[in-house]
């Protein structure tokens, strides 16, 4: 780590969210972000929109959003920080996070006044006020409550068996393309497509209904690309400004050198690997956190950027060490970034500062290793400065370089669990089972936590996933007739009285009904903010940049490469540790009988801790090379694969499954009574998606990786598997 970079990193304001809840407590209790660090809320944007929005009332709403995101970018505070080589801010300070009112209110609105009061002053608590005011009968988030019927409310939301609430998206542009054409040249192809569609109008080639939309979308497009450029020619006329006042000689020149490179950005593709960097990093800030939130990143990092480098390294404009230097400070910079969590979601993804993973490794589409220099220097860099942003996915394949494994390893065992691994042999073939050629599975990357995706292609994902279904609820409502231990409540599909069942297929075909009935709500759910927010909330400058959007005159959400909607499944291992203790204790060895267990589940264990230690200790569990329970994982997680495709997404394609979890399952579990496994009400679910139920794997790593490894990934879904090693 530079000087620089130390110096960058030792001032920066971490916007990572506490995990300050177990996400169910009142709405804003508890602070947002670790105390020392002072984030604030910023209204800027969110009074420039509105601003926007008042102006063009009547207009319709991709060209709404387009002059939305002009006016932002035209007014919002930019500025470049001391010793900074990559510049650009999405907030009006270094310490802020910013407000997006068009999706949310209500939740933002209790928030800032409760348990986040300190993020805003009064004064801005009073001005949040106005600005909701505007935004409280047209936010997209409320909107369903005017439509949905009302008995459909209740699962929009946590109520202890399904977590829906829809937040970000998720996409990954056509960096490549870009670098190689520059925003001019994108802007040129938007200006040539809509001539050419006049043309098909004149021509009567489309109906005038075709010819309105696409015309419409097409000037979005354009307006949105010009002001992109604007915006980045203040960063230049700044540094310029700067420079000219700087007393450091050295200082002075890179502020000058940072002015270059603005300007030369802002339309043309960029020519060095500071200038790629500088593209990127406007892009990634425009994307993601200025024209509407989205999480991930996606970008192919090391192929992207080498011939840059490369480029640079022959014309002697930039060492290794210079090039580390110039990549450490736009770890920084990912380190700035950050959203206002709801109360309810700090519990699931705390710590999260939109998880911005950048991919390495892995092959091209004919199949050769891209391994480069950059991946070094990337692994170098994080490793040096030790930054909990970004994260890295490394793509691991048969023809992957020793020298690669081994600087990986090396890194890892630094303590920045970073990279994370992900096998080529099974998100390739799962591409291509879901309909995508092998040359374009095989450029794959990773969003958002571990979600592939190709990157430039429409794949975007519009509200997230379709929800987070916790198993072990569905084994407790199994165990209840369909209602909660709890409550006494009916809140599922009724199911056989347990005391009659004599088997695990059977609980097993009634944990099933349970998934079904949920499923079916998650899907019909968030098929529903699809529709709210293709109407609502269209995306002209990312369209811009994915490939087929101008082609097509359509927006992103009005059509998609691959439509591919996730359900998250937490739990699942309680669960397989339960059947299996049932399957043992209660139908071969007759400890005692369904009825029993059952009554002492309800009193949540108490006075029967000889029988929870029983229960815990003297089945077996998952992730010791035991088939008596890894088979019962195996065919569970098979059922539930098979049994999420049978739900379609908005574009009528069946739903995956996906093992992003982050910290799902400690928080979302207090709502899940005691299971059989010996857990008690309220105690955490095992770890990711597969990982054994914590301290139950007593046989070593190498027989917790061999319990996983006989639940194919291609018949289930991308899993989650942490395992960490003390020094």
């Amino acid at each position: 780590m530079s000087t620089r970079t130390k110096m960058l990193k030792e001032n920066v304001v971490i916007k990572t969210h506490r995990n300050v809840t177990r996400g169910l407590e009142k709405e804003g209790e508890g602070q947002p972000f670790r105390p020392e660090m002072e984030v604030k809320f910023c209204l800027e944007r969110a009074r420039l929109l509105t601003d926007s929005y008042r102006q063009t009332e009547g207009e319709t709403m991709v060209m709404r959003r387009a002059k939305g995101l002009g006016r932002i970018l035209e007014g919002m505070t930019v500025f470049i920080q001391q010793g900074e080589l990559i510049v650009g801010n999405f907030a009006s300070k270094p310490e802020c996070v910013t407000h997006y009112p068009e999706l949310q209110w209500r939740w933002v609105e209790k928030a800032v006044h409760n348990g986040y009061k300190d993020i805003l002053s009064e004064e801005g608590e009073k001005e949040l006020l106005e600005i909701h005011e505007y935004w409280k009968t047209r936010a997209v988030h409320g909107k369903e409550r005017e439509i949905l019927p009302e008995d459909i409310w209740p699962y929009w939301s946590f109520n202890g068996m399904l977590f829906w609430a829809y937040n970000w998206a998720m996409s990954t542009p056509n960096y490549e393309k870009l670098f190689h054409i520059g925003i001019k040249g994108i802007r040129k192809e938007a200006e040539h497509k809509l001539e050419e569609i006049k043309g098909c109008f004149s021509n009567s080639a489309i109906s005038s209904k075709e010819y309105f939309e696409k015309n419409r979308f097409l000037e979005a497009v354009i307006i949105s690309l010009k002001a992109f450029s604007r915006w980045v020619t203040r960063y230049s006329e700044l540094a310029i400004n700067m420079a000219k006042v700087e007393a450091d000689a050295k200082r002075k020149k890179e502020l000058e050198e940072i002015a270059d490179i603005c300007n030369w950005v802002s339309e043309s593709p960029p020519r060095t690997l500071h200038e790629a960097l500088q593209l990127f990093w406007f892009i990634h800030l425009v994307i993601d956190y200025i024209e509407v939130p989205l999480v991930g990143c996606g970008i192919r990092f090391d192929q992207a950027f080498h011939p840059f480098y490369e480029d640079d390294v022959r014309e002697g404009r930039i060492t290794r060490e210079g090039a580390q230097e110039v990549i450490e400070c736009l770890w920084v910079k990912f380190l700035e970034t950050g959203f206002l969590h709801p109360p309810i979601w700090s519990g699931a993804g705390g710590g999260g500062l939109g998880w911005q993973t950048l991919t390495i490794g892995g092959i091209n589409a004919d199949g050769e290793d891209v391994t480069n220099e950059m991946s070094y220097i990337v692994l170098d860099a994080t490793a040096s400065i030790r930054t909990i942003q970004p994260p890295l996915a490394l793509r691991w394949h048969e023809g992957i370089p020793r020298e690669l494994i081994l600087k990986s390893i090396e890194v890892l065992s630094a303590g920045t669990a970073q990279p994370a691994i992900f096998n080529d042999r099974t998100v390739i073939p799962r591409f291509i089972d879901m309909g995508v050629p092998l040359e374009e599975a095989r450029t794959y990357s990773i969003n958002n936590c571990m979600y592939p995706i190709i990157p430039g292609k429409n794949m975007t994902t519009r509200t997230g996933s379709a929800g987070c279904i916790f198993l072990p609820k569905c084994l407790e409502l199994t165990l209840n007739r369909g209602r909660d231990m709890k409550t006494g409540k009916l809140i599922s599909c009724e199911t056989p009285e347990p005391s009659t069942f004599t088997s695990i297929e059977e609980i097993t075909d009634a944990v099933m009904e349970h998934y079904r009935f949920y499923c079916g709500k998650a899907f019909h759910l968030s098929n529903f903010g699809d529709a709210l927010y293709e109407e609502y909330l269209p995306r002209p400058f990312l369209s811009a940049l994915l490939d087929g959007c101008i082609e097509r005159a359509e927006d992103t959400r009005k059509w998609n490469y691959l439509p591919y909607k996730s359900m998250g499944v937490i739990g699942t291992i309680n669960v397989v540790d339960a059947l299996a203790a049932i399957k043992k204790l209660i139908f071969e060895e007759k400890r005692l009988s369904m009825a029993e267990l059952i009554d002492i589940l309800k009193k949540n264990w108490e006075g029967n801790e000889e029988v929870r230690m029983m229960f815990q200790n003297n089945a077996p569990k998952f992730g010791n090379d035991d088939d008596y329970v890894d088979l019962i994982a195996r065919d569970l997680y098979y059922r539930i694969a098979d049994e999420t495709k049978k739900f379609k997404t908005y574009y009528g394609t069946p739903g995956v499954l996906d093992g992003s979890s982050a910290s799902a399952p400690y928080s979302f579990a207090v709502g899940t009574w005691a299971t059989p496994d010996g857990r008690k009400a309220g105690d955490a679910f095992h770890d990711g998606s597969i990982g054994p139920e914590s301290g139950m794997d007593r046989n070593g790593p190498t027989a917790a990786l061999k319990s996983i490894s006989k639940v194919d990934s291609l018949k289930s879904w991308n899993h989650l598997y942490n395992q960490s090693f003390m020094p």
